[in-house]
């Protein structure tokens, strides 16, 4: 054995033990140094780890808050989902009910409208009716005007033939036919009346003037009376002149025809006339010249 493995001197062996120890402590000085910077490293992750800790903690607790927000929330709309399946079904109810007074007030109405109908029908009947009988009012108030007239008239003429019944009573030897050629006449148109029996009254003619060559001339007179609101006319002209029932005048302001009158009343000296409002777009006048209408105009 001793041949195998030689001895070494001492100095060289224990300076090969210093280096090894000296070898040992730099690598362990290395390795400690290394635990030493990597406990620091896991020092400091401990410390981010205590506060990631701490942040998650604090986050727990205001998620365990909003939890208990949101339980409270979530119980306050249980609570408003009962009421609001409470009020949806009352409604439904107040619905139902609303529709059955909808289609009740739907059939009142139908109804209603039906009356109306009926009202406005019976409303515009009677408007017409009203008309018809404004219009019959006018008419009559026409007549009764006319009447008076006629019995203006008719009362002057009996109050003349009385005075000249009178006259002829006063002086027997002239008969009374001759007595009633009296009285307002001129000499050109009053008639020539034979004598007869006494007791007997011949009425003045229709006269019919014509010129000296035979042929008929228009009656000429002039409007002595206006009533508009009946709507005729006096003309100063009657049977005496010529003038008939139907006779048409012409009425005449100056230069210009200003409208146009039909004879429906006549007496010796007078005629009543209706307004024609068609030949007549303005207002006529006491004054205005009457002209008998030629026949052909219209």
């Amino acid at each position: 054995m001793n041949a195998k493995f030689p001895k070494l001197p001492l100095p060289i062996v224990l300076g090969v033990a210093a280096i090894g120890l000296v070898v040992i402590i730099v690598s362990q000085r290395q390795q400690l140094q290394a635990l030493a910077e990597q406990l620091t490293r896991s020092r400091q992750q401990v410390q981010q780890l205590e506060a990631q800790s701490q942040k998650l903690t604090e986050q727990v607790s205001a998620l365990e808050t909003d939890r208990r927000g949101l339980d409270a929330r979530l119980k306050a709309l249980r609570n408003e989902l009962t009421t609001a399946s409470t009020n949806l079904d009352q409604s439904r109810l107040s619905l139902a009910e609303l529709q059955e007074r909808f289609e009740t007030l739907n059939s009142t109405h139908t109804a209603m409208e039906r009356q109306l109908s009926s009202v406005t029908a019976e409303r515009d009947e009677a408007r017409q009716q009203a008309k018809v009988f404004e219009e019959n009012t006018t008419e009559l108030e026409r007549s009764v005007l006319r009447l008076r007239e006629r019995l203006t008239l008719l009362d002057r003429d009996y109050r003349a033939l009385s005075e000249q019944l009178a006259q002829a009573q006063a002086a027997p030897s002239q008969g009374v036919s001759a007595v009633i050629a009296a009285g307002p006449t001129n000499s050109s148109t009053a008639p020539v009346v034979t004598a007869r029996s006494p007791g007997t009254v011949e009425l003045p003619p229709i006269v019919v003037r014509r010129d000296s060559a035979g042929m008929s001339i228009p009656v000429r007179g002039r409007v002595v009376e206006v009533n508009e609101p009946h709507r005729f006319i006096v003309v100063d002209k009657g049977s005496m002149d010529g003038v008939h029932v139907g006779m048409a005048f012409d009425i005449v302001r100056g230069a210009s025809t200003i409208g146009r009158a039909t004879v429906v009343r006549v007496r010796p000296q007078l005629s009543a006339c209706d307004i024609l409002r068609a030949k007549t777009p303005g207002s006529l006048q006491a004054g205005d010249q009457a002209v008998q209408s030629s026949p052909g105009s219209r």
